[in-house]
C-alpha cells in the first residue's frame, strides 16, 4: 500500500553542523585525524540530521534537545573516534561549543512503514 499525503507524519530535523571548536577537540584526542578532518567538514555531508517530532515553537524544541544534548555529543565523537579511551570528556557545555544547530520546520517522510 502506497502512502497517501494524509499519511505523512509531522517532522522536523535538526541539524548539527560541527564547529571548529568540535574539530579541534577531535584532532587534540587523534591527530591523525586532521587531514579527514579538514576535508570532510567542508562538506554538508559531515552534518548529521536527526528527525523529531514536530515541536510546536522553540521552547518545545529545547525541551526535547536539552536531554539529549551529551548523549549527540557523545554520539558524533564515537564516529570519529571509536576508542572510548581515545575520546575527550563530555561534559554538559560540549554540545553547544561543538554543534550549531540548524532547525528545519517541514520535513516529509515517504517512506513506508513496516
Amino acid at each position: 500500500m502506497k502512502p497517501t499525503l494524509e499519511d505523512l507524519e509531522d517532522l522536523a530535523a535538526v541539524i548539527l553542523v560541527p564547529t571548529e571548536a568540535f574539530r579541534k577537540a577531535l584532532v587534540e584526542a587523534d591527530p591523525s585525524l586532521a587531514e579527514d578532518l579538514a576535508e570532510a567538514f567542508g562538506e554538508p555531508d559531515s552534518r548529521t540530521v536527526i528527525l523529531i517530532p514536530s515541536p510546536e515553537d522553540d521552547a518545545e524544541l529545547e525541551q526535547f534537545l536539552t536531554p539529549h544534548r551529551k548523549a549527540l555529543a557523545i554520539k558524533e565523537l564515537e564516529f570519529w573516534i571509536p576508542d572510548a579511551a581515545r575520546r575527550p570528556v563530555v561534559d554538559e557545555s560540549c554540545f553547544d561549543q561543538w554543534f550549531e544547530v540548524e532547525f528545519h520546520s517541514v520535513v516529509v517522510s515517504l517512506g513506508e512503514e513496516d
